[in-house]
């Protein structure tokens, strides 16, 4: 029964028991005969106005109730209204602020763990992009050495590569199994700079091209300069960063190319240009190419197998170093990617 129907019976039921004591004291000579009907009339009369009068003082009430059912339906659907819409009683707007305030922790509470869970699968689909690239690497290497297309004397050089790569698919296994640990966008981590030699470095991630290049008869143009040589820095970051930038170089770029990679710096940054003679990119895509997912021409994807992730991850990891990247593309003739680095992050 509703709140209104209980105070309704509760003046009729005031209003019976004065009857039966009017008439009880009638019975017992207490009240004059004469005097019954007006005490009746009286008592029915203010029985129904205090009712009324109580209805209408309690409707505010019932809206305020009212109100805070719709929220808590409202809830119940992930619909979290923090808005103050009840101004009085003063126990029903204290009883609203105490309910928005739940509400605003539950929005919280979900927006996080939404949050968490695209994470998680960012990483996921990261680490997915990034386990293709050594797999990729393995397969072409191995087939090279069945196919009698490597060698004999330089076996032992591919191998080598193989058990690099192989190295690093596991380094990637263990990262995806501990995956809950890291996250996207964290900042990095103290104790995490190590003493890396930029020509070594590109010279490995070029080796494991090494197949690519002799077969497609690629001319590569490296330069480091001797002030960058020795820096400071996150080295499976940057080595990531730089095995996605020369990736899609070659991919996007046709047989017989040049492929240049110039670092360079001064006091205040540190530059590493990647330039390929591709297909370029329209100046309207320059900055959606850094999107999460986004691709340049479906056509393109189709035959190079990829998925938007790779510069995604790319800059992501830039920015944990401190660092940008930029890109420089005119459509028909070629890219040039750069990644910025800031001194004060490679020391």
């Amino acid at each position: 029964m509703k709140l209104k129907y209980y105070i309704i019976v509760g003046y009729l039921v005031s209003i019976v028991i004065t009857v039966l004591g009017v008439f009880f004291g009638v019975s017992r000579m207490l009240v004059d005969g004469k005097e019954v009907t007006y005490i009746l009339l009286i008592t029915v009369l203010a029985g129904l106005v205090g009712a009324l009068i109580s209805l209408l003082l309690l409707t505010r009430v019932f809206r305020s109730l009212g109100k805070l059912k719709r929220k808590m339906k409202d809830l119940s659907i992930r619909k979290f209204d923090t808005k103050s819409h009840i101004q009085s009683p003063l126990e029903f707007r204290e009883l609203e602020s105490s309910f928005n305030q739940m509400a605003s922790e539950l929005k919280d509470t979900f927006e996080s763990l939404a949050a968490s869970e695209k994470e998680k699968a960012t990483i996921v689909a990261q680490l997915t992009h990034d386990i293709k690239t050594p797999i990729t690497s393995i397969q072409a290497t191995v087939e090279g050495v069945l196919d009698g297309v490597i060698p004999a004397d330089e076996v032992h050089h591919y191998l080598k590569t193989v058990g690099r790569q192989t190295n690093r698919l596991n380094k990637l296994v263990e990262e995806l199994n501990f995956l809950t640990l890291e996250t996207l966008d964290g900042p990095l981590q103290n104790g995490q700079h190590q003493t890396i030699y930029l020509d070594k470095m590109l010279l490995e991630i070029l080796s494991e091209f090494q197949l690519k290049i002799e077969q497609e008869k690629r001319q590569i143009d490296l330069f480091v300069a001797p002030q960058v040589a020795k820096i400071k820095s996150d080295y499976d970051k940057l080595s990531r960063i730089l095995l996605n930038l020369i990736t899609n170089a070659f991919k996007y770029s046709k047989e017989g190319t040049t492929l240049t990679i110039r670092a360079m710096g001064d006091d205040k940054q540190i530059r590493i240009a990647i330039v390929d003679q591709g297909m370029g990119i329209k100046e309207a895509e320059l900055e959606a190419i850094f999107k999460r997912l986004y691709r340049v021409e479906a056509s393109r994807n189709m035959e190079t197998g990829g998925h938007g992730l790779g510069l995604y991850i790319a800059r992501q990891l830039a920015h944990q170093l401190g660092g940008e990247i930029t890109v420089d593309s005119q459509y028909g003739k070629g890219s040039t990617f750069t990644l910025l680095l800031n001194r004060s992050q490679t020391k």
